[in-house]
């Protein structure tokens, strides 16, 4: 049985996740990128809110974008930090390894599914460097947020199942859909991430709602999509003749 990470933006998002069932609070600012880091003021607000039982993580952007981490405050209260490594250099192990001297925030590392698009590490290096490194999980997403990226049952339950015998937080991520958080469960992943998927009309930069949150609160912990708890509301939305169109479909993460 899984739980569901939710990402926000606010404080008030958080309480609406919260109120719906969420498992783990993450905070990110869609806007500026897959792992778009939010203000600290937004993570100190969202920590505040959120009930100390639940763990509230903090997306960190690229470590290309060279974060300013040196405000060691800025992370009290936060139980896990995520980088991204899209388009990192070939010194990316030593680079991030020195990122996390001083801070005592548990460290969850960023596997992005379409590594060879985003210009990441390989998969199996990443996962590498987690165990060697004493990571506290790993997260497995998608940089190019407007496409879906398959799993293959076949080709991840190896690496996931080797992260979580070493004690390892799995998290799989990536514009899930309730069907799709149904067909990933013999991953046996410990969470499911979203936030599209929890928005208002599908859309990431939405606000968070809590029918949508209750319903992916279900499924993960069930493993069961069933069509009663998708909403009747519009929830994809695609390109066709140059314009934008809804078109109905299942719950979507963008």
């Amino acid at each position: 049985m899984a739980g569901l990470l939710v990402s926000v933006r606010s404080a008030d998002e958080a309480a609406v996740a919260v109120a719906a069932g969420a498992s783990v609070i993450d905070v990110k600012e869609p806007r500026r990128g897959p792992l778009g880091p939010a203000d600290p003021a937004v993570w100190r607000a969202v920590r505040a809110i959120v009930p100390g039982r639940l763990p509230v993580s903090v997306a960190l952007g690229e470590l290309v974008e060279q974060p300013a981490l040196h405000v060691a405050g800025d992370l009290d209260g936060i139980s896990y930090r995520k980088l991204g490594l899209a388009g990192a250099p070939a010194s990316w192990r030593a680079d991030l390894k020195a990122l996390r001297d001083g801070l005592e925030t548990a460290w969850i590392a960023v596997i992005y599914a379409d590594w060879q698009r985003a210009e990441a590490p390989h998969p199996d290096a990443i996962l590498e460097f987690a165990l060697e490194n004493a990571c506290a999980g790993v997260l497995v997403d998608t940089w190019d947020k407007s496409r879906s990226i398959p799993l293959s049952l076949s080709e991840w339950s190896g690496r996931l199942s080797r992260a979580q015998r070493a004690g390892l937080l799995v998290a799989l991520a990536g514009r899930l859909d309730l069907a799709t958080i149904d067909r990933l469960q013999p991953l046996r992943p410990d969470l499911f991430a979203v936030r599209g998927a929890a928005c208002v009309s599908g859309d990431r930069l939405g606000s968070i709602d809590s029918r949508r949150v209750a319903a992916l609160v279900r499924a993960a912990r069930a493993g069961v999509a069933e069509s009663s708890d998708l909403p009747s509301t519009p929830l994809d939305i695609t390109e066709q003749d140059g314009r934008e169109r809804l078109t109905a479909g299942s719950l979507v993460d963008t």
